[in-house]
């Protein structure tokens, strides 16, 4: 028995773009580079891990159906007669088979599969994540057909023919879920993905790093309904603040980088409005009802740094300006900055940026500024403001600094719910 599922295109891109950092990149475990693929109830289950990151997610609705043979009207004329000519050898094996001459069935996969028998198929198969995600990007039809026959898959989209080995799904590691109704929090997904995008650019990229309370993103759960998400790098620290209605206020927990890019990659992806969280000590559980994807993450082992500690409480000099004047200044004297730093005079009401190198030379720039304090000269990597600023998200920005070579805290104007601390570099 061959099995039939017939899918649309944009729905399958759609939901494997979302899965797709879920899957190992690196693995000595082959199973873990692959999608695995279920069919319940003419609805396709997606599921992908790297043991430390689980995504599930689901197509309605699809066609599913069990067919004995591929018909006759899938094939082209022309296609069928190379194919003849190319698997000669196998056919006149095949006339000799007394089954084949009675039944005059077309083997699918006589390119792939040596066993022909069809028993005890499930509609289920796993396949490498990368290459099926190529191949079905680059069809030029909406609709996808997929046969699925002994250990082989067929992919069909016009003229378009794949052939395709599985793996087997009976290896691939169950996703289990843990929706405790007590545990749950519910976030409008806008805000959710709002506050990731203003924190995780600051996490520690390097996750072979002695560091590894540094290579992920904390989530800080306190006491009157407030959850912080907190990055650092050692260098910088980024923090934003979200204020809800939380009933039982869970523990706080360390997510690895890796996760957080997953789940940030499907709050991307998705249009549902509210995102529900489970938290079971050990996992976290992200359901998005609308769409019916799980993401389930691995708590990191590790305690995150003292970050209240690192806020700055008094300041030398407070300075508020355009936020979009500064950052194009910013980009045009970083030019001859190479990466390497950007002096940042403050004296009187204008704000001078200077940069320079052997390669380029000398830029220079100024604007206008409203300063509190003492003037001051201090240096930046121009590579950290430039993020900061690019997540003010307000018209004016404040820069709050303590000490040439103590850190600078940066906040859009008359929003308190989001601040980025960074250590500023020694002058040259």
């Amino acid at each position: 028995m061959i099995y039939k599922l017939q899918i649309e295109r944009s729905k399958l891109n759609s939901l494997m773009d979302m899965a797709s950092k879920a899957v190992a990149k690196k693995t000595t475990n082959p199973i873990l580079s692959g999608f695995k693929f279920s069919v319940k109830n003419n609805d396709l289950h997606l599921y992908a891990t790297d043991l430390q990151t689980a995504f599930h997610g689901v197509i309605k609705n699809i066609i599913f159906e069990q067919v004995e043979k591929i018909t006759d009207d899938l094939f082209e004329p022309e296609k069928k007669e190379v194919d003849s000519e190319i698997d000669d050898e196998t056919t006149i094996q095949e006339e000799k088979t007394e089954d084949s001459v009675e039944n005059n069935e077309e083997t699918l996969f006589p390119e792939l599969s040596e066993d022909s028998s069809k028993d005890n198929i499930k509609p289920d198969f796993v396949v490498e994540a990368t290459y099926f995600m190529d191949i079905i990007k680059n069809l030029s039809f909406e609709t996808v057909d997929i046969y699925l026959e002994n250990k082989n898959i067929k992919v069909m989209a016009g003229k378009s023919e794949f052939l395709l080995p599985t793996m087997d799904p009976e290896e691939f590691p169950e996703i289990v879920p843990n929706k405790a109704e007590e545990g749950i929090i519910t976030f409008e997904r806008q805000k959710l993905l709002s506050m990731i995008e203003k924190v995780i650019f600051c996490a520690l990229r390097d996750s072979e790093n002695v560091s590894r309370n540094l290579n992920g993103i904390y989530w800080d759960f306190r006491e009157g309904g407030y959850l912080t998400l907190v990055a650092a790098d050692g260098y910088r620290l980024a923090l934003a603040e979200l204020s809800m209605d939380i009933v039982n206020t869970p523990p706080s927990f360390l997510l690895s980088l890796k996760s957080m890019e997953e789940l940030l990659n499907v709050l991307r992806g998705s249009k549902t409005e509210n995102v529900d969280l489970f938290f079971d000590g050990a996992r976290v559980l992200f359901f998005l009802d609308d769409d019916k994807i799980e993401i389930i993450l691995n708590v990191v082992d590790a305690t995150f740094p003292d970050y209240v500690r690192i806020i700055p409480q008094a300041f030398k000099t407070k300075v508020i300006t355009s936020t979009d004047l500064f950052l194009k200044v910013l980009k045009r004297v970083s030019i001859a900055a190479k990466n390497d730093q950007v002096k940042m005079e403050i004296k009187d009401d204008i704000m001078e940026l200077t940069a320079k190198s052997p390669e380029v030379g000398l830029a220079v720039e100024e604007l206008e500024i409203d300063k509190e304090g003492e003037d001051i000269l201090i240096a930046y990597s121009p590579k950290y403001l430039r993020e900061a600023i690019d997540h003010i998200g307000t018209s004016e920005v404040e820069f709050n600094i303590t000490s040439e070579s103590s850190q600078t805290m940066i906040k859009p104007v008359g929003d308190d719910s989001y601040m980025y601390i960074v250590m500023p570099v020694r002058l040259k």
